[in-house]
């Protein structure tokens, strides 16, 4: 299926502009200004929560099902215990955005960051990255759709994370520069896993379902116990359950969009 007539070079293309979009999108910490993220990230905290969960079920693990079977779950439940216990032994500090964003704003001397922090937080993130790239990768080779929901799902997940990190770093006392050439840096390691793919699936073929499965119990422990449970969190609940609703309509109007057209073709 990977070997087949979507292994060209559009398809390598797309990959790789959402993999540079996803690279963007990690850098917004150090460009957004601080006082709109503090009332922004509610909101993108939950939009993120409805496109990954909507992603989740209507795109990748349906299409990791396909090609895969019902071994795809055992996947997908293995993923989400893994990531379970990664977060576990590196602390749950991965998507606390919106606390973190309250340090950078003007009190990262009032909560001072353990110095191991910004190392793990940055081994973390590189690990998390190339899963990313991986899953992007693995989806567009599927079809542009279930690329695209993809690709969109991790971009805006991605942005409340790492913002969440840059702050974090900011906190431990590392200048503006520093921070965002660390964090750069971490956002190569998305092209690595996409490659990986790209170059696995021309020889094992059965790589793509498994890296779905993989992505699908990932994104689901991502959004389900990191991001949902913030919808419950501060004074903005309007304002989270709007995003969240509003995440959930996007991918799941371009999933049924995508079907409609697909019974019309």
């Amino acid at each position: 299926m990977a070997d087949g007539p979507l292994m060209d070079t559009q398809t390598v293309l797309l990959v790789f502009v959402a993999v540079g979009l996803d690279g963007l999108a990690g850098l917004a910490g150090g460009v957004l200004s601080e006082r709109w993220l503090q009332r922004r990230l509610p909101a993108l905290v939950a939009f993120a929560a409805g496109t990954l969960l909507s992603a989740v079920f209507l795109e990748v693990l349906p299409k990791a099902v396909e090609a895969k079977g019902d071994a795809a779950f055992a996947w997908a439940f293995a993923s989400f215990v893994v990531l379970t216990f990664m977060e576990w032994a590196l602390g749950h500090h991965h998507h606390d955005a919106e606390a973190a964003a309250g340090h950078a704003h003007g009190h990262h001397h009032a909560h001072p960051v353990s110095p191991t922090l910004p190392t793990a937080l940055l081994a973390s993130d590189a690990l998390h990255n190339v899963g990313d790239g991986a899953a992007v990768a693995a989806a567009f080779l599927v079809s542009p759709q279930a690329g695209f929901a993809t690709a969109f799902a991790v971009i805006v997940h991605e942005l409340p994370q790492e913002v969440g990190d840059y702050a974090l770093l900011r906190a431990a006392g590392w200048n503006r520069a520093r921070a965002l050439l660390a964090l750069a840096g971490v956002q190569l390691t998305a092209a690595v896993g996409a490659a990986g793919v790209l170059l696995g699936t021309r020889y094992l073929p059965s790589l793509q379902g498994t890296v779905l499965a993989i992505a699908g119990g990932s994104f689901l422990y991502i959004g389900a116990v990191d991001l949902l449970p913030e919808l419950r969190r501060g004074p903005d609940s309007r304002q989270r359950v709007v995003g969240f609703l509003c995440g959930l309509l996007l991918i799941g109007g371009l999933h049924f969009a995508e079907r409609f057209a697909g019974g019309h073709g």
